[in-house]
């Protein structure tokens, strides 16, 4: 029996042969949880990921997983994410600052 699942940033109805869908806002916190640079492949990546809802369980979740090494493979790129949540409060656009407002919490 099919059912929805919403929980953990999944969208689609899970069945035994299809793989959930995730949300495009999850996917992008996963490219942050990785040692490259998300805006090696996609440019625009900090100005794409402060447009979209802020999905704080998920975000939340996977900073809690850590153990201090892996936080530290990352820094970088946890540096960066804050970074960008500052520069993104001075910006016009009130979608981008309200998002940005949210994800430190």
């Amino acid at each position: 029996m099919a059912q929805t699942e919403k929980k953990g940033g999944l969208l689609r109805k899970s069945s035994a042969s299809k793989k959930p869908l995730k949300e495009k806002v999850v996917l992008m916190y996963d490219e942050i949880f990785t040692t490259e640079d998300p805006s090696k492949c996609n440019p625009r990546f900090w100005e794409e990921l402060f447009l979209m809802k802020v999905n704080l369980e998920y975000l939340e979740g996977k900073l809690e997983a850590l153990d201090g090494e892996e936080l530290m493979k990352i820094k970088d790129n946890i540096n960066c994410l804050f970074q960008h949540c500052i520069q993104a409060l001075g910006e016009e656009h009130p979608i981008r600052v309200v998002n940005a407002l949210q994800v430190p919490c």
